[in-house]
């Protein structure tokens, strides 16, 4: 599970009882009203926006209009609102992390790099001079990109204007991400012979609406379990201007061919010895990616460019998962051929609620059954119960409270569990991935994969007990 700890907002309380001191005394309306300004900008600074802003103005202006009944009525709402949306920091803890942000441009004069951020793990030893704490969102039209995100949903019950994003998405600038900035890494995680250090690689895709920060729970976890995480941004449009299904699924097309560029540029980077090594700067050792665990993690369409990858890059030598992949963009027609195991994690019926005419967990099904070879016994596919397509980001934990408002997620009090299932899935396959490459598998099993399902029950029920017979499924939710 994932331990998480509340984020509350003093700013927000102290707003609301200045204005109740304004609606029942006038005598200090006018101090209160000073007060207010002065409030609303340490809470611009400090916290950012919410949802329950708009219930303040609303009030706010109700009582300037001497309409106290009114006025009154929407400062209930939104002290309601301040209570009920919770939101979480984002997770602390544990071994440190250090984290390199790298601009796109030129590496050392002669590579062109993609915008990406790398997780790495580090020690307190070695962090005790630097910064803690990196922002979560440099993103400037962020904005911009939820709002595409949600009129792409064209079955959404609740519609979502743009002003909202403007206002709420002011808070995301404000969360820190738990690293250390350009600590020096930990050579405890690696695989050391005299004075050349090597650690397993993993490059993490996201998905369209998201940033090279945007997953970082996933990759901060990753760092602490010893691995390096190359990030890469993403830039692209979310919303295209073709209408029909068809030419819709073009466009797509030509994005991933993108991304497979920018996935191909980090891999370069990986397996550049120098420029690998210079990344980290360490004082006594080289430092090596390890070649036979370099695997690939995508969510979404990220999962999308994860997948293609998967099938046509060799330099890809681990393992590759998948986080509920967008997967109706390829044509399944022919064997599927894999040098790498797959796992992919889904969630409940995003596709099928959102976007039927994808028909996306059906094409999920059949790309697991053209796996060819012995290799298809060591691939997965698994589906969490109650699992929302963005839950598998940081979304869910620092928009917790409006992420159930607007359906983003559901049952977010339980964030938690999901999102510790997710980390443990992904840890379990991630070793069983590193076992299954030093024996040679020649034969395929009469029971199919029975044997890494069994594997990976085990594992979940060691910490989630009987819980996990209810969060796992091994096939899609049948149609409504």
């Amino acid at each position: 599970m994932l331990n998480l700890k509340k984020r509350y907002y003093p700013y927000s309380w102290l707003l609301g009882i200045l204005l109740i001191l304004s609606i029942f005394y006038q005598e200090y309306q006018s101090l209160s009203y000073t007060s207010q300004m002065i409030l609303l900008l340490l809470k611009s600074h400090y916290e950012g926006f919410r949802l329950n802003i708009f219930f303040y103005a609303l009030s706010l202006l109700f009582d300037v209009c001497r309409m106290k009944s009114l006025s009154l009525v929407a400062i209930i709402l939104y002290f309601f609102l301040t209570h009920k949306l919770n939101n979480y920091y984002l997770p602390d803890g544990g071994n440190p992390v250090g984290h390199l942000y790298l601009k796109a441009g030129l590496l050392n004069n002669y590579n062109h790099i993609p915008e990406m951020a790398i997780y790495y793990p580090t020690s307190l030893k070695d962090c005790s001079k630097c910064k803690k704490g990196f922002k979560w969102l440099k993103v400037k039209d962020y904005a911009k990109k939820m709002e595409d995100t949600a009129k792409k949903d064209v079955h959404r019950k609740r519609r979502i204007p743009y002003l909202f994003f403007r206002i709420v998405v002011s808070q995301f600038y404000k969360f820190m991400i738990n690293v250390y900035e350009n600590a020096q890494i930990d050579l405890n995680f690696a695989e050391t012979t005299d004075n050349l250090s090597k650690f397993s690689v993993i490059i993490l895709s996201h998905g369209l609406a998201s940033h090279c920060d945007g997953y970082s729970v996933i990759a901060r976890y990753l760092a602490q379990q010893g691995h390096i995480v190359f990030v890469p941004e993403h830039i692209e449009n979310i919303r295209n201007i073709y209408l029909t299904n068809e030419e819709n699924r073009e466009y797509r097309k030509l994005q991933l061919q993108d991304r497979i560029k920018t996935i191909k540029q980090v891999l370069d980077i990986i397996y550049d010895e120098k420029q690998f090594s210079d990344l980290f700067k360490h004082p006594n050792n080289k430092i090596q990616p390890d070649f036979d665990q370099i695997s690939i993690i995508g969510h979404s369409f990220g999962g999308s460019t994860a997948y293609a990858i998967a099938q046509t890059e060799k330099r890809v030598t681990g393992a590759c998962i998948l986080y509920d992949p967008c997967l109706y963009i390829f044509d399944f027609e022919e064997k599927v051929k894999l040098h790498i195991p797959l796992l992919s994690i889904n969630s409940d019926d995003f596709y099928r609620r959102l976007y039927s005419f994808m028909e996306n967990d059906e094409r999920l099904e059949k790309a697991f059954q053209l796996i060819d070879g012995p290799i298809s016994d060591h691939c997965a596919n698994i589906y969490i119960k109650d699992q929302q397509h963005a839950d598998f980001s940081d979304i869910p934990i620092i928009w917790n409270g409006e992420s159930g408002l607007y359906s983003i997620s559901i049952n977010v009090h339980e964030v938690h569990l999901r999102f510790g299932m997710i980390l443990l899935l992904t840890k379990i396959f991630l070793e069983e991935s590193k076992q299954y490459h030093k024996i040679k598998h020649n034969k395929q099993n009469q029971d199919g994969n029975v044997e890494l399902k069994q594997k990976i029950l085990q594992e979940v029920e060691k910490q989630f007990g009987n819980q996990s017979q209810n969060l796992l499924r091994w096939t899609a939710i049948p149609n409504k």
